[in-house]
This record gives structure tokens, sequence and C-alpha cells, in this order.
């Protein structure tokens, strides 16, 4: 890819940078759907790879609807316990799509109700964008808990809170040193 990537957040060098996702065409994608029709909600979408401006990556295309008090879509990834170490900084990912805000939630095992996360906002655009979040940045969501981060079992890219056309592709995920 010859387009540049813009970063936002503190610079980490690529050195830093350590992998859990980096988007390839072989193989089916880690990162699953998960909509508001699991409590009744009637947004929907899809989730596929696909080449995105030159990159490969998973991406999350649909409709995010208020009806039945629903408006999110999400797509979520696993985090094996084995990929985190008591070392890293915080999280970055890599996004492009159509210009929004996103949610980025983080789940942990300290958290018991599906509402609850530590999370921020982040604005895709149709360029890749590298989003470098240092842990004190995400924010305890309707939950006393502290963010531990030896505790995270996933992470999600969330369209919520409006009725809008979803378009959001995650080329690479992992954490920092």
């Amino acid at each position: 890819m010859n387009e540049r990537l813009e970063t936002r957040g503190p610079e980490v060098r690529a050195e830093r940078l350590v992998d859990v996702y980096r988007a390839g065409q072989d193989g089916p994608s880690p990162w699953t759907l998960v909509s508001d029709q699991v409590m009744g909600g009637v947004s929907s979408g899809t989730l596929r790879q696909e080449d995105r401006y030159g990159s490969s990556c998973a991406c999350l295309s649909g409709r995010t609807r208020l009806e039945n008090n629903g408006g999110f879509l999400q797509m979520k990834l696993e985090i094996e316990p084995d990929h985190l170490r008591a070392d890293y900084g915080g999280l970055f990912i890599e996004l492009l799509g159509g210009a929004h805000d996103y949610n980025l939630h983080v789940k942990t095992d300290q958290l018991e109700k599906p509402w609850q996360s530590f999370r921020c906002t982040l604005q895709a655009e149709p360029r890749r964008t590298r989003f470098v979040v240092p842990y004190s940045q995400l924010q305890a969501h309707r939950t006393d808990a502290e963010l531990q981060p030896a505790n995270i079992r996933s992470v999600a890219v969330v369209a919520i809170g409006s009725a809008f056309d979803v378009d959001v592709c995650v080329r690479r995920f992992g954490f920092f040193l």
C-alpha cells in the first residue's frame, strides 16, 4: 500500500507494536459479528474479508436502526490470555471506512453484564488510520471496575447510538510496548 498511514495518539515505533490480528485473504476472519438482534433490535450487517484501498481488511457493513431499543452492530475479536503481557502500555488498531465515529470496546473477565465495557471513541476515515490507545484512555462504562489489562478477553469495534450506514474495516489490531 502506497498510501501514507496517519497515526492518532502517542507515537510508538513500529518495532514496539505486537500484532494479535493482521488482515490477510487466506483463511477465515477471527472477527465475529454481533448485532442488537440479540436483544430484539433490528440492525443488520455483514462481516467479510475484502480488499479496501489496497489493503486486506476485515470489514463490517450494514445499517444500525433504533427501533425496539436497538442501535448497534459490532465486530468482536476474542483475545487469548497468552497474547497479553504485563509490559504492554495499551493497544493499537488500524481502521478505514466511511467517515464516522465508532466505539472501541474492551471487555475483561471483571465485567459481568453485556453492557459493561472499557471504551473510547475513534473516527474512521476513508484512509488507513492507526489509533494508538493507552490503557489510561479507556473509560469505564456502566461499571465501577478499574481496567485490569491482564484480564482482557475481547475487543470490539462498535457502531452504536444512532441510525446510520455502517462501513468500517480493521487492517491490524494489537498491543504496544
